[in-house]
């Protein structure tokens, strides 16, 4: 409904959409008064997420004009939740995930990746998320939410941001053992010498392709960081 009439012509959309015409404001005034109808803050953690994956633009306007009170959805304290129901509210991809079993393939993995301009990395491994513990692989939206922090109070370029989670197994036994939709590696976690060498292979190849990032490390547990 964004679109006006030229362009719908233009892109082949007349007949495809309502006719009503809703500009930014309406949509953001719209956006607003559904997720205010939520009860839970994990249902709006997810609404955002949605809307995310589907509009970026609206989600990052919305998010920059209600960032005081939008910024304990999308990050802290509500984050935590959202890592724990992470795998069975998984919806699309969004960053990168490096696994023990890539170590050899990181080079080519970061050259995958579909920006060309990144300027910010976070980097989790899951190993200590916001005083819930080891969640693994399920903590990638740790990365999400402060990037997207970043983006609506920094005036980062929502594309020139790469959300990273390295997943080195996990001790947390419930992921690991009893729970069917768990995404990431089911097994113990590595602190050893693969690791690391992980971790160096990683940075290697982001250098490499993008000399000049920042690269923040996130919740990462003490006996590692």
């Amino acid at each position: 409904t964004s679109f006006e009439y030229g362009e719908r012509d233009r892109l082949g959309l007349r007949g495809l959409l309502p006719p009503a015409y809703l500009d930014m404001e309406k949509q953001l005034f719209k956006i607003m008064c559904t997720l205010r109808k939520l009860d839970d803050d994990v249902a709006k953690h997810m609404f955002l997420a949605d809307l995310n994956d589907r509009n970026t633009t609206l989600f990052h306007r919305v998010l920059v004009r209600h960032i005081e009170e939008l910024a304990p959805i999308v990050y802290t304290p509500c984050v935590g939740q959202a890592v724990e129901l992470y795998a069975g509210m998984y919806r699309r991809p969004r960053g990168m995930f490096f696994t023990l079993d890539d170590a050899g393939h990181c080079q080519a993995m970061v050259a995958n990746y579909p920006s060309k301009d990144i300027s910010i990395v976070v980097i989790t491994d899951g190993s200590r998320i916001l005083g819930i513990g080891d969640q693994g692989s399920n903590a990638m939206p740790i990365p999400v939410g402060k990037l997207a922090l970043y983006c609506a109070a920094g005036g980062i370029a929502p594309h020139r941001v790469l959300p990273i989670v390295i997943d080195a197994g996990t001790d947390n036994i419930t992921l690991r053992e009893h729970d069917p939709f768990y995404l990431g590696l089911k097994i113990p976690r590595e602190r050893g010498q693969r690791y690391y060498h992980l971790i160096d292979e990683i940075l290697s190849a982001l250098y490499t392709r993008w000399p000049h990032i920042l690269v923040q490390f996130e919740d990462f547990e003490s006996k590692t960081a």
